[in-house]
C-alpha cells in the first residue's frame, strides 16, 4: 500500500498527467490535407490564379470582400462599402484585425496592398484581373478606403473577393525582399505559414488573434501527394485526414469504407481545351472546328465521369448571368472534323498535344481519350502528357499548341475567364477582336440587363467563330475525409478552415 503522502503525489500526477494530455491534445490538434500540387509561390500579389492556389490562399490570407457558399458577395476585411458615385468606392474597414506579425491593420495597409497589385514594380500575373478596372487606390481614413474605378464597375465587390487581392502589412512587406516573400508571407487569414518545405509540405499554424476567433485546428500539414492512388492510400491508412482531387471511380468505393465519406460539389469552373491560334496547325480555325467536332464529350461524361459532370453547352455556366440552358451540347461530328481538315489541306502535320498528368481530377484519363478521338479523324498526334510545373512553364511560356486547361469566374460573365483572361499569360495564344473588347467592356459597366445580356451574347458568337478553345464539361470537385469532419465545400474551391466554417470532429 502507497503511503498517504505518497498516495497524495501519485494522484496529483495522474491528474496532471490526465489533463496535461487532454490539454496538448486540444492544443495540438492537426489536420493533415493530401493535395495534388502545390502553388510554389505563397505571394497572391505575383502570381496566376490557379485551383491550388485558391485552396492555400483561403487559409492564409483575408481580403475586403468575400463570397458564400451561394456566390453571394459578404463583408470580410470590408464591413460596408458604397458607391458614391459612378467611378468611386468607398469601403470601410474592419476595426482591430491583427496581421500573422501582431501589426494592426490600417486603411494604408489596405491601399498599399491593392496598389502593390495593380500598380507595382514587380510583374504581377494577377494584375490583369484587375488593372483594367482600378484607376487609383487611396486610404481616406484610418478605417475609410477609397478605390476610383476607370469606369463606372458595379461588380467590383465581388471582383475584390479572390484571395488574389488579399490585404498584407505594408511594413512588412517593405521591409522584406521580394523573393523572400514568397515563401515567407504575412497575411490577416486564419493560418500563418510555419515552414514551406518545396516538393513535400506546407505547415500552417493557428493564428490565435484571427478577427473571426481562433479556428478549431490548432495546425494544418498541407501534404504534397500528386499521384491519385497514393492520396487515397494515405487516406485510408490514416496518414492523412482529408484529401482533395478524388477520381470518380473511386467515389462510391472510399463511400463505401465506414470511417469515410466522399464530399461533391459543382465548382465555378470548366474544362477546356485551348488551341494556339498563332502557331502551328491550330492558327487554321478549321482545324481547331475538327478537334472539337471529334470530341466524344457525352461519351468522356458518362465513361469516365459515371455521369457526375454535366457537358458544356455554353460558355458561361448555369447560375451566371447570361447562360443560355437552350443552347445545344457542343456538337461531336466526326464526319464533319474530317471535311474540314481536307477543307483546310491538313496533309498529316504534327499536333503537339501537352496537357497536364496530375493536376485536374481525372485529366490524363480524359486526354488520353481525346488524343485517340484525334487520332481517329487522321489528325497525327505527338501526345505528351507533363508533369505540373514543366505544364505550367510551357503554358506561360506560350508553347502549348493543343492543352487541357480549365476556366473560372466568380459567378458574372464580367469575372469570367471568358471575357477576362486574354488580358493575362493566355493573350499568347488569341487576341480578341476590337469588337470583343468593346463588348466586354460596356457589359461590365453597364447596370441594364438588356445590354449586358445582348453582349455577351454577342462574345459568345465571336468565340463560336474564332473558336480558340472547346468546352467540355463543367468540374466537378470530390473531397474525401475521415467521418466526423463536419465542412461546406466551396464552388470556387475554398478550403475555408475559418471558425464556423470547418469542425474537426475530434
Amino acid at each position: 500500500m502507497l503511503k498517504p503522502s505518497l498516495r497524495f503525489v501519485f494522484l496529483l500526477c495522474l491528474a496532471l498527467s490526465i489533463f496535461g494530455i487532454a490539454a496538448a491534445q486540444d492544443a495540438e490538434t492537426t489536420l493533415t490535407i493530401g493535395i495534388n500540387a502545390e502553388v510554389g509561390a505563397y505571394d497572391p500579389h505575383s502570381v496566376p490564379g490557379s485551383i491550388i492556389g485558391n485552396r492555400i490562399f483561403h487559409m492564409i490570407f483575408d481580403q475586403l470582400t468575400r463570397t458564400d457558399s451561394q456566390g453571394v458577395v459578404q463583408p470580410m476585411l470590408a464591413t460596408a462599402w458604397e458607391q458614391t458615385d459612378e467611378t468611386t468606392w468607398v469601403f470601410t474597414l474592419r476595426e482591430g484585425v491583427v496581421f500573422h506579425n501582431g501589426e494592426t491593420m490600417t486603411a494604408e495597409d489596405a491601399a498599399f496592398s491593392l496598389n502593390r497589385l495593380v500598380f507595382g514594380e514587380q510583374e504581377s500575373a494577377a494584375r490583369s484581373l484587375f488593372a483594367p478596372f482600378i484607376a487609383a487606390v487611396e486610404a481616406t481614413g484610418d478605417l475609410e478606403l477609397t478605390i476610383t474605378t476607370n469606369a463606372p464597375d458595379p461588380l467590383l465587390p465581388l471582383r475584390l473577393s479572390t484571395p488574389l487581392s488579399a490585404i498584407v502589412p505594408q511594413a512588412y512587406v517593405e521591409a522584406t525582399d521580394f523573393e523572400a516573400l514568397q515563401t515567407a508571407p504575412v497575411g490577416a487569414g486564419p493560418y500563418r505559414v510555419e515552414e514551406v518545405i518545396a516538393g513535400d509540405r506546407l505547415v500552417l499554424v493557428r493564428h490565435d488573434d484571427y478577427w473571426m476567433g481562433a479556428p478549431e485546428v490548432a495546425q494544418v500539414i498541407v501534404r504534397l501527394i500528386p499521384e491519385t492512388a497514393t492520396r487515397v492510400a494515405a487516406l485510408q491508412a490514416g496518414e492523412v485526414d482529408f484529401i482533395t482531387t478524388v477520381s470518380p471511380d473511386l467515389v462510391d468505393v472510399l463511400d463505401a469504407e465506414e470511417a469515410l465519406r466522399v464530399d461533391t460539389v459543382p465548382v465555378y469552373n470548366f474544362m477546356l481545351i485551348y488551341f494556339n491560334t498563332n502557331m502551328g496547325v491550330t492558327q487554321d480555325v478549321r482545324v481547331r472546328q475538327a478537334l472539337s467536332l471529334a470530341i466524344d464529350r457525352e461519351a468522356i461524361a458518362e465513361a469516365l465521369w459515371g455521369g457526375r459532370v454535366r457537358v458544356m453547352n455554353d460558355y458561361f455556366l448555369p447560375g451566371e448571368f447570361g447562360f443560355d440552358a437552350d443552347r445545344p451540347i457542343f456538337a461531336y461530328d466526326p464526319e464533319r472534323a474530317q471535311a474540314l481538315l481536307a477543307e483546310a489541306g491538313y496533309a498529316g502535320e504534327e499536333l503537339p498535344f501537352t496537357p497536364p498528368s496530375a493536376y485536374y481530377t481525372n485529366g490524363q484519363l480524359v486526354t488520353d481519350a481525346i488524343a485517340e478521338m484525334w487520332e481517329a479523324i487522321g489528325i497525327t498526334v505527338a501526345y505528351e502528357p507533363l508533369d505540373t510545373a514543366a505544364w505550367a512553364d510551357r503554358s506561360l511560356g506560350g508553347q502549348n499548341v493543343a492543352t487541357l486547361q480549365s476556366f473560372g469566374t466568380s459567378g458574372d460573365p464580367a469575372t469570367n475567364s471568358v471575357v477576362q483572361t486574354w488580358a493575362s499569360w493566355l493573350g499568347q495564344y488569341y487576341t480578341p477582336s476590337d469588337e470583343f473588347n468593346t463588348l466586354a467592356a460596356e457589359a461590365a459597366q453597364s447596370l441594364d440587363p438588356e445590354v449586358r445580356l445582348a453582349n455577351y451574347r454577342a462574345i459568345a458568337d465571336i468565340v463560336d467563330a474564332d473558336l480558340p478553345f472547346a468546352p467540355l464539361y463543367q468540374s466537378v470537385e470530390f473531397y474525401s475525409m475521415r467521418d466526423g469532419i463536419t465542412w461546406t465545400p466551396h464552388q470556387e474551391f475554398y478550403i475555408d478552415l475559418r471558425p464556423g466554417a470547418f469542425s474537426l470532429g475530434m
